[in-house]
């Protein structure tokens, strides 16, 4: 379609327009609108088709001119469309970001005043890509809204991507910003825990087979290769798989429990504990997925008033996230209840575990009585203790954590978390 001075296809300013939230292309669209689907096209495509000179806005098409000489020779715009290319919703991002540079210099005629003015829009725009794809890493597993399906006869609803929702989220809510980056964080550091784990293969002799592997060939095999004739004999029992070789087995580990997280939401939460704490639950979704146990999230205070409950497959709803502080702190009510919804996903299950996130303590009185529980369901409870000594969780805990940094997660405590 015509935009400033080049073509832009209906397409292209489609993916732009939805990404950013925008109204569809019109006759009527203002000039800026039309520069910016020019702009997006040059970052999504790389590519764009001059319109004859009679068909340019004569307005705008100098300055427009101006700015397309300026991205062609600068490396940094060479970057940021490098960064784009063929992802429409960074594409978008960025180009929200550059007009927010240009849009005073609209009128600015002078090269290197506008030079410098996109040098720097790129810098941040790539920061806001950058921290676009880090927040949408961190809430890979939330739903945000629903939108129309169009894949199935009945046209069922089906989860939208909504990348664009949460740019806007993220934009407008700084603790919502915080939870994706750290989830995004610990998430990685949660993929490089489960790579370093130990792997035991089979590795006991139980019998002798047939068959042509080399590494566990009998020794009476292997001696045939020093004599001529019978190296060729050798020979064709490994084609044909028929050599004498050791059998190895191997216990086979079984699938894990439910992961359920129980998470404090008193009073005393509200803020970094709190942000901290939900990020870590984010990450622990995204393992239970990856490990396909089903994962529930409690919310809890002087009561559990947030139950959260995540099949394989499923997603965890955006809603969840902005549930309030407020109240005071009972552990043995959220750990009794963590147990029953174990005790309502058995199976053939190995193991379960329960999380509990916390920065204060409760009365112990039941404590005794929920750790034998755990430990007849096969339950390994864990705690981490948000500035409060590991000993005031040692009663409801087999492993307890102190927590002091709420900027990052210490290497024993993501050891504890990611690497089961």
């Amino acid at each position: 379609m015509k935009r400033i001075i080049n073509d832009v296809p209906r397409w292209s300013i489609y993916l732009h327009r939805a990404a950013r939230g925008l109204d569809q292309v019109d006759r009527s669209d203002p000039r800026e609108l039309r520069f910016q689907d020019e702009l997006f096209e040059r970052l999504y495509a790389g590519e764009l088709e001059r319109l004859p000179e009679h068909d340019q806005d004569a307005e705008l098409r100098t300055w427009a001119e101006k700015v397309h000489a300026a991205c062609d020779q600068l490396p940094d715009f060479g970057r940021l469309s490098t960064e784009c290319r063929g992802d429409a919703d960074a594409a978008a991002t960025a180009v929200e970001t550059l007009m927010a540079e240009l849009q005073p210099h609209m009128q600015e005629v002078d090269t290197a005043a506008l030079r410098r003015t996109i040098r720097s829009g790129c810098e941040h725009a790539s920061a806001a890509v950058e921290e676009l794809r880090e927040s949408a890493e961190g809430l890979e597993q939330v739903t945000f809204g629903r939108l129309p399906g169009t894949g199935t006869v009945n046209g069922e609803m089906r989860p939208c991507s909504a990348a664009r929702e949460l740019a806007r989220l993220i934009r407008d809510d700084h603790r919502l910003k915080r939870i994706a980056l750290l989830a995004g964080r610990f998430k990685r550091i949660a993929a490089m825990k489960q790579r370093q784990k130990v792997r035991h293969g089979a590795d006991e002799i139980t019998d002798v087979e047939q068959g042509a592997d080399l590494g566990r060939l009998l020794p009476a095999e292997l001696v045939k290769l020093v004599h001529p004739k019978l190296r060729l004999a050798l020979l064709r029992d490994l084609s044909e798989r028929r050599c004498l070789q050791y059998a190895l087995t191997g216990t086979e580990t079984l699938g894990k429990g439910p992961l359920v997280v129980c998470l404090d939401k008193s009073g005393s939460m509200d803020g970094p504990p709190d942000i901290w704490a939900t990020a870590v639950a984010l990450a622990l979704l995204d393992i239970a997925q990856r490990q396909r146990r089903p994962f529930a999230l409690l919310g809890f205070d002087d009561i559990v008033k947030q139950e959260v409950i995540v099949k394989l497959g499923g997603r965890f709803p955006a809603a969840e996230l902005f549930l309030s502080c407020g109240g005071g702190t009972d552990i043995a009510n959220v750990i009794d209840r963590g147990l029953s919804v174990i005790e309502q996903n058995p199976g053939a299950l190995r193991k379960a575990d329960l999380v509990l996130i916390t920065d204060g303590g409760s009365a112990i009185d039941r404590a005794p009585e929920l750790r034998t529980r755990a430990a007849a369901l096969g339950v390994t409870i864990l705690g981490f203790g948000i500035g409060i000594n590991q000993g005031a969780l040692a009663p409801w805990c087999d492993e307890a954590q102190a927590v002091v940094d709420l900027d990052r997660i210490d290497d024993k405590a993501a050891e504890q978390l990611f690497a089961r």
